[in-house]
């Protein structure tokens, strides 16, 4: 790039860089209000009608639910939620999730990873690598299939139960 000077190099690399940053800090700022979402005993759930199922014939999640457990503060994680999924065919399963602030939940008995991030008022939640949780049995891994990331909506505290 003979006869440019360096800050017209530079200018459309720093400005990427600047717009990615602000990007990351939107997403990490977003992601940092995980716990304060939970408290008054919030819930944030979602059960999917018989035509959504219908149309996704992949997906094993009929109702989905988290909310935060009081009794459970361990050190060095923002909040603990309480969490739990009926598949179609009835089965139930239930776990805790252990959440940083940044919205990254590891599940109990290495259940697996996932992420929640608000969206507006909503939470979005997504699977990192995998979510098996152990009930009668195990659950199948729901990153297997159709189930790798929710939209759950406030809800009353009965829909988390």
């Amino acid at each position: 790039m003979p006869g440019r000077s360096i800050v017209a190099r530079w200018k459309a690399p720093a400005a990427a860089l600047i717009g990615a940053g602000l990007c990351a800090g939107m997403e990490t700022a977003e992601a940092q209000d995980i716990a304060e979402r939970f408290t008054d005993g919030a819930c944030f759930a979602r059960t999917y009608s018989a035509d959504h199922l219908a149309e996704h014939p992949g997906q094993k999640v009929a109702r989905i639910w988290f909310t935060a457990d009081p009794d459970m503060r361990p050190d060095g994680y923002a909040v603990v939620l309480k969490f739990a999924f009926t598949l179609r065919d009835g089965r139930f399963y239930q776990s805790f999730a252990y959440c940083r602030a940044d919205g990254f939940c590891g599940t109990e008995g290495d259940g697996g990873r996932i992420q929640l991030t608000g969206r507006g008022q909503n939470l979005r939640m997504s699977i990192v690598d995998y979510l098996i949780v152990e009930g009668d049995d195990f659950s199948p891994d729901l990153m297997q299939s159709d189930d790798r990331v929710f939209l759950l909506y406030p809800g009353p505290a009965s829909a988390c139960g």
